[in-house]
């Protein structure tokens, strides 16, 4: 993946850079170079051609014209001709390159008094040539001055600059792979390090958030990735605590049913009244059982979010009234004030009367349960302009402020004993799901050693 990186960020380069580089060469070539080259021609050739003013001898006598050449031999670094007003070669600086001067000129532009630059450009010839006319006091051209040179001349010149710009083109390209490795590092890094936290998440072994760190992507891979571990260790936790409260909650029960069976077996079971005692201790074991086995099924229907609810109209004045006898009689056998503060009309409300008869019953009972015998447990129902609302309240052991919010998740059981002793912890979990499922919710106030008020909001 690393190398895929650099590849991605250098092979535009790779593609683009030979490209400019042919490109500025040879634009630096043609048309800064041969451009100058031709310039500085150009001004050497009409330096000539004005030394020849007053000299008509040299464009009718090829002697002359040579011997003029001739002393300018140990000046020029160039080659220097002569030609008629027809186009015909009179002397030039160098015998020998006369068959070989090159291009043709356009005599007619010359006789208009026009200078000509020929520019030869090909991989076998590389060359300028200047053309000036020579032209006397009537306007009549009498000769023509070339003045020609090679590219080799300047070709020291343009090596160096050539050199220079692959020099440069080739520091651009290491450091574009040097940029390419850092980003592709920055790249491979965080997804390398979220890889790995995915396969040890896999195998069990990932318990240290990944580092959020490179682009916002992969930061927020990285988010997504810590969240699913920390899921997933609240998804161990609480398998953790669920066997573990199954087996304390179910494994207890089940030891007193089995070492009754056994008394039963010995002989017991031949004493009628002994036999009925037994069997009615068993009855009410496997009676303390049913709730347990009912909070799984609300953990499974409610907590992971498939609550079905049943809709209608209730009226309040009725059906509060109507719930409250069996947890009232429940109290009073424990030894408890039951007080009910109830108006005598209260606005319908449109929710599923089951549900929320469940929920209300959940926090009546923690209530009784937690309430050591002579407490009191109240009742209390209003309403304002936006909302419903229904309390349960106690003068039992309270609740520790740092455990207010803890006692709502699932199988959650408080440190001290004196509160949530026994149980899975999902009464107060499905509670407040219901509660949720009606757009309403559940707030709690608690003092230690002062008791609990629990208050169900629901919107009218």
């Amino acid at each position: 993946m690393r190398s895929r990186f650099i590849l991605s960020h250098v092979l535009p380069l790779l593609l683009i850079l030979p490209l400019i580089g042919v490109a500025l060469i040879y634009l630096l070539e043609t048309q800064i170079l041969l451009q100058d080259l031709s310039a500085n021609l150009t001004r050497q050739a009409v330096l000539i051609a004005a030394t020849t003013n007053g000299r008509t001898d040299i464009w009718t006598n090829p002697q002359q014209a040579q011997a003029y050449l001739a002393q300018f031999d140990d000046q020029l670094d160039v080659q220097v001709s002569l030609l008629s007003a027809s186009g015909d070669y009179l002397a030039a600086t160098d015998d020998d390159a006369l068959p070989l001067v090159r291009p043709t000129p356009d005599l007619p532009s010359l006789n208009a008094g026009q200078r000509q630059v020929a520019v030869t450009y090909r991989p076998d010839e590389q060359s300028a040539t200047i053309y000036v006319p020579v032209v006397d006091v009537n306007q009549h051209v009498l000769g023509i001055v070339q003045v020609s040179d090679q590219l080799e001349s300047v070709a020291s010149s343009f090596t160096r600059l050539s050199q220079f710009v692959l020099l440069v083109l080739a520091v651009a390209l290491a450091a574009s792979m040097l940029l390419g490795l850092i980003l592709a590092l920055r790249l491979e890094r965080p997804i390398g390090a979220v890889t790995t936290a995915v396969a040890d998440i896999a195998t069990g072994q990932r318990s240290e958030p990944v580092p959020e760190t490179g682009t916002r992507e992969t930061k927020k891979l990285a988010q997504s990735v810590n969240l699913l571990t920390d899921r997933l260790r609240e998804l161990e936790e609480t398998r953790q605590r669920l066997l573990a409260n199954l087996v304390h909650e179910i494994g207890r029960p089940l030891g007193a049913l089995k070492a009754a069976v056994n008394v039963l077996r010995d002989g017991a079971g031949n004493d009628p009244a002994l036999r009925e005692e037994f069997l009615a201790g068993m009855d009410n074991t496997i009676s303390r059982m049913e709730p347990l086995l009912d909070d799984l099924a609300g953990l499974h229907g409610q907590i992971l979010g498939n609550i079905s609810l049943n809709r209608q109209t209730i009226q309040l004045t009725d059906w509060l009234p109507a719930l409250l006898p069996t947890w009232r009689a429940a109290a009073q056998e424990k030894g408890l004030v039951w007080r009910s503060d109830l108006p005598d009309q209260l606005s319908p409300l449109h929710a599923d009367p089951d549900r929320l008869a469940q929920a209300m019953g959940n926090l009546v009972s923690n209530a009784i349960k937690y309430t050591p015998s002579g407490g009191r447990i109240t009742i209390a129902a209003g309403e304002t302009e936006t909302e419903i609302w229904l309390q349960v309240g106690d003068n039992g052991p309270g609740i520790p402020a740092e455990e207010q919010e803890l006692i709502f998740a699932a199988f959650y059981r408080s440190q001290r004993d004196r509160r949530f002793p026994q149980g899975l912890g999902l009464g107060l979990t499905i509670a407040r799901e219901i509660v949720a499922e009606h757009n309403g919710r559940i707030t709690l106030h608690s003092t230690p050693d002062a008791g609990s008020l629990f208050t169900i909001h629901l919107p009218r």
